[in-house]
């Protein structure tokens, strides 16, 4: 739920000024819309945003579990 997350992240977003930042997550409506807030929310809060993070409609599968691994890794190594 939206509602339930968003003081998480707004506290978590006080931290992150000058830091990498990877995002992930699942939607199931909306068309993933909340992504693209973060990824606005993040940049205007001073964080370098990887990639373009990593969005996925519904419960991964097989293959999206393994693109997100490969994801991991790459922000790893970064």
């Amino acid at each position: 739920d939206e509602t339930e997350f968003e003081p998480y992240f707004e506290e978590a977003l006080t931290h992150l000024s000058g830091k990498k930042v990877a995002l992930f997550g699942c939607y199931g409506w909306g068309g993933g819309e909340f992504m693209r807030k973060w990824e606005v929310r993040v940049k205007d809060g001073g964080a370098e945003l990887f990639e373009e993070g990593f969005i996925n409609l519904e419960t991964p599968g097989d293959e999206e579990l393994e693109n997100v691994k490969e994801f991991g890794a790459r922000f790893a190594s970064a």
